[in-house]
Formats: structure tokens, C-alpha cells, sequence
């Protein structure tokens, strides 16, 4: 029974995730660590047991996040990265293990203060560099809407209090199945979030506006976008981009549309710089709109175009400000803008665009980590060939359209603080601009989607996702998705959408991260307590 409980146990784990094998997810979520401690309590010595633990955990993270480990526009060190996480995870678990031991009663102080453990754990990813957010146990309880929906009471977070809680109770129900008592807590516990879920789930259509949106996915590979001079062969012309990305929209035009969304990064050249000749980009508007359609470009002495050597040159604003016009449409698009990362919301017929900053920066692509010092970093820069990085924004924001709404660039779409900010401010809508072209033809394009339904559950807001070669689509304010374009790497394309703004109020968004981390301290300071009266206790014995 070992290597049954062992192996079944791995498998459980290892793949059932939304992004997966969802159907194992109800599997996973209520005893696939419970089958593995069972196995492991066959040891009696504590350090087999945290080794067996920190080797079955961090093999299971080695699966899950594979998709690091793609060496071919990170460069060999990401396998160093990759490697080094995933030992470190295992170690919280293996931590986390020691907890138990053979022949111990396990009792009700005890399982909470282990769930309470691993969301502190869980929790203290979120502080070194900008932070890991990957792989919390709790999305294992995402698999299915009904369970989802316990998110929005506490939270991503507390999703993975549940899961170690719960298959906590499955082995107690393994090592005493006679017990009636035990038995049945783990099945209340079990069934908890998908009854919880069929309760607050609204058993009839609600009524709603909606927003009709074009999302585009440009679907281009870092050479083909930006010029390099060693895959010079590879480089798609920039007005070239424009002009696929123009017929896309175009072909998607389906009665009024109020705003359309385009990816974290969409053109070289950032926001301002001249890279157009006014010539060109009238040649291919005039291609897709007809002749008719150059009244919809700004007049060339705005701050879009400069005149220089007897010619207009023009920068994506230009564009971007002739779309919103041609359209009478917000648009809102991710481009560079001098030190930023930014992303930028455009109304038809003029005014200064809104602006967000990214916040929080990835690591190696955005910044060169571990500044402070000085040969650490410049090994990583020389190694990765980083010549410069982003400088971080410093508040969310709330942009003003057909409904106040509230940006994400990419990978701050996995943090849960951070995006609830945005719905403290107002925000009744989200929308993600996501690049995910780094890691080809893995698995981080779903998994980051899986993130973005998650949020959606913790703030019971709707979400509008635009991606590069991520997935690109709706998701209503329960996680549901409502139409989704799959993740792609050939070429553009674009989804029309009309997107539910129902959005409700949760009781993630009153207390945030800071209700589990309570009930976790809580749990894990009545553990203590507990402790120290009983070994008082003995002593007076």
C-alpha cells in the first residue's frame, strides 16, 4: 500500500490542476496529501520523513511549473532559477510534514494550525525580489465554479487553508476508519466549497448590462516583434504589425463596439517615438477604411507626430488615437513609455490618454535583480543580456469609460492584494494586458489565465483579458468564462465580446489577505498555547 498511496498520491497532485487535468482537481483538493502522509507516516525517524516530503513536493513542482524551464529566450540560468524554487517549496512542505507523526491523534488545534502554517508560507512568497505567486495549493479548489466560489470569502489563500484542512481530516479518516466522528468531518469539510458554491451561484440569469469589446492577440514571438540584430531574419516590419492587427479588428466588427483591448508590449517603438512615416500608415488605413477614413487621424501638429527632413513621422499614439476615432471607441493598449512598463486608455476624438504604470516587475525580464549587489547583478545582466530596467509604478488607478475599470500588466494579475486595490478604488470591471510569448508552447498561458478567474472570484468583478500568445478572452464576475480565444503563437487574430458588468460586492474585497492570515496566526498562536499548557501540565504531574 506504500507505493500506492505514494504514487496515486503524485499523480493527484502533479496533474490535477485547472490547467491540467481538472477532473482530478476534486480528487487532489480532498486527499492527495492525505494518501501522501499516510505513506509517509511509515517512518518513524523525523528527518526521513521531511526528506521524503521535500523530494515528493518539490518532483510535483517540477511538473507544475515546467514551464520555466525553457531555455530558449531565457538562456540556460532560468534552469538554476527554475531548480532552486522548486527545492525551496519543497522544503515548506517538508516543514509542514513534521507536523505529523506516527501514531499521534491529530486534533482539531493541530489541523488548524497546519493549515494556518502553510498560508503563512504561502503568504511569505509574495516578498523576495517582487515575488513568486505560482502554484498556491488552493487552486486545486478551482477546478470547479462551485468550489471556486469559496475564493471570495477569503481569497486564493484561503482556498489552500481548506485544502490542507481538509485532506488533514482524510487522514484522519485513513488512520482510523472505523471513526465514525472522523469519517464524517472529513466529508462536511470535503463538501463544503461546492455546496457553499451551488448556494452562491445565482440559480437564474441576471440582468445586466453589458460591454462589447474587441480583444486582440497579436500572437508574435519576441524576434518577430522586436528587431534583433542576430534574428534579423525573423523581425515582422512594424507597420506590418499594424496593418495585421487593423484587419483583425476589422473583420470583427459586429454592431457598436465601446471598447477595444490590446496586449501588455503591442508594437516596438513604445508610446511617443517617431517610427512611422505619415505616408505609410496612411497607405494602410486607407487599405482596411477606405479614403473616407484619413479624417480620422489627429491633426499632424499633435504631440503624435513631428515633422522632420521635409516628412511627417508619427508614433503608435497616432494610431492608436486614429482607432479610437475611426471606432468612437475607448481603446486601451499596452506600450513602453520612457522608464515604464505602462498601459494606456485613449478616447475617441482626443484629450490627454490615461496612464497606468506596472507595478510589479518581473525579475531577469523587466529589472536586473539583487541590485544592491553589485557582482550579483551584473552576472545576471551579463548572462541574460539585460541593457536596462523598467522602473516600478507606484499606485493603482482607476480609468474612467462605458464603466470604471482598472488595468493589470501581465504578471500582477496573480496577485490578489494588489488587484483588490483596484476594486477598493471603484473599479467594476478588470482588464489584463498579458505578453506570455517568453515561455513558448507551455503551459504559463493557462495557468496564468487560471489566475485571472480567481480574481475575478475574490473581487466579483468581470475580466477582460488581451494577450499576445496568452489566452485571450471574457470571464464574468463568478470565474465563468464567457468566450475565450486559446492560447496562439500564429500570428494575429481578435475575439468580438460582449461581456456581463454584473459585479457584486465580497467578503475578500472587506477584509482581503488579512482575514486568513488572522484565522492562520490565530490557528497557529492556539497550537502554541496548547503545547505549552500541556507540557506544564506534565511537569506539575
Amino acid at each position: 500500500m506504500f507505493w500506492f498511496y505514494l504514487l496515486s498520491s503524485f499523480a493527484m497532485l502533479a496533474l490535477g490542476q485547472p490547467a491540467r487535468v481538472p477532473e482530478l482537481g476534486i480528487f487532489s483538493s480532498a486527499i492527495g496529501l492525505a494518501l501522501f502522509w499516510k505513506a509517509m507516516l511509515r517512518f518513524e525517524n523525523p528527518r526521513q520523513r521531511f526528506l521524503l516530503a521535500f523530494v515528493w513536493f518539490s518532483s510535483i513542482q517540477m511538473i507544475q511549473l515546467s514551464w520555466m524551464a525553457t531555455t530558449h529566450y531565457m538562456g540556460p540560468l532560468i534552469v538554476v532559477v527554475y531548480l532552486f524554487l522548486n527545492l525551496a517549496l519543497g522544503v515548506q512542505f517538508g516543514a509542514l510534514s513534521l507536523f505529523l507523526k506516527p501514531e499521534e491523534r491529530i486534533g482539531t488545534v493541530k489541523a488548524l494550525a497546519m493549515a494556518g502554517t502553510w498560508v503563512i508560507f504561502e503568504w511569505t512568497r509574495l516578498f523576495p525580489c517582487t515575488g513568486f505567486t505560482w502554484n498556491p495549493l488552493g487552486l486545486f479548489l478551482s477546478t470547479t465554479v462551485y468550489s471556486l466560489q469559496w475564493a471570495s470569502v477569503f481569497g486564493i489563500y484561503g482556498l489552500s487553508f481548506w485544502v490542507v484542512l481538509t485532506n488533514i481530516a482524510a487522514l484522519s479518516a485513513l488512520t482510523k476508519p472505523h471513526s465514525r466522528n472522523s469519517v464524517v468531518a472529513f466529508g462536511c469539510l470535503a463538501a463544503f466549497p461546492y455546496l457553499f458554491g451551488w448556494a452562491y451561484l445565482p440559480k437564474v440569469a441576471e440582468n445586466s448590462g453589458h460591454l462589447n469589446a474587441i480583444l486582440v492577440q497579436t500572437g508574435l514571438m519576441p524576434e518577430q516583434k522586436d528587431y534583433y540584430a542576430d534574428r534579423s531574419y525573423a523581425f515582422v516590419p512594424a507597420v506590418q504589425q499594424w496593418d495585421r492587427i487593423l484587419k483583425v479588428i476589422r473583420e470583427q466588427e459586429k454592431g457598436r463596439t465601446q471598447l477595444i483591448v490590446l496586449p501588455e508590449g503591442s508594437f516596438p517603438y513604445g508610446a511617443y517615438r517617431y517610427g512611422y512615416y505619415l505616408e505609410q500608415v496612411q497607405r494602410i488605413w486607407q487599405k482596411h477604411f477606405g479614403s473616407e477614413s484619413l479624417k480620422d487621424f489627429p491633426e499632424p501638429e499633435s504631440p503624435y507626430a513631428v515633422f522632420e527632413a521635409g516628412r511627417w513621422k508619427v508614433a503608435n499614439a497616432y494610431l492608436v488615437q486614429a482607432l479610437a476615432n475611426h471606432y468612437g471607441s475607448d481603446v486601451v493598449i499596452g506600450l513602453d513609455d520612457d522608464e515604464y512598463n505602462a498601459a494606456f486608455l485613449f478616447h475617441p476624438r482626443g484629450g490627454i490618454p490615461q496612464r497606468y504604470e506596472k507595478r510589479i516587475l518581473v525579475p531577469v525580464g523587466e529589472y536586473v535583480p539583487f541590485r544592491n549587489f553589485k557582482l550579483v547583478s551584473q552576472f545576471v545582466s551579463q548572462q541574460f543580456g539585460i541593457l536596462f530596467s523598467f522602473s516600478p509604478g507606484k499606485e493603482a488607478k482607476l480609468f474612467q469609460s462605458n464603466v470604471p475599470f482598472s488595468i493589470s500588466i501581465c504578471y500582477e494579475e496573480t496577485y490578489s492584494g494588489l488587484i483588490r486595490e483596484s476594486r477598493l478604488k471603484g473599479a467594476e470591471l478588470f482588464v489584463n494586458l498579458t505578453n506570455n510569448a517568453w515561455f513558448p508552447s507551455s503551459k504559463l498561458a493557462q495557468q496564468h489565465y487560471d489566475h485571472g478567474m480567481i480574481r475575478a472570484v475574490e473581487n466579483g468583478v468581470p475580466v477582460l483579458r488581451a494577450c499576445n500568445t496568452g489566452v485571450t478572452g471574457g470571464i464574468d464576475a463568478y470565474g465563468r468564462a464567457i468566450e475565450l480565444l486559446p492560447a496562439s503563437e500564429q500570428g494575429a487574430s481578435a475575439l468580438s465580446i460582449s461581456i456581463p458588468l454584473k459585479s457584486h460586492k465580497t467578503l475578500y474585497v472587506l477584509w482581503g489577505d488579512l482575514g486568513i492570515l488572522t484565522l492562520s496566526g490565530a490557528s497557529i498562536l492556539s497550537f502554541v498555547a496548547v503545547q505549552i499548557f500541556s507540557k506544564r501540565k506534565k511537569k506539575l504531574l
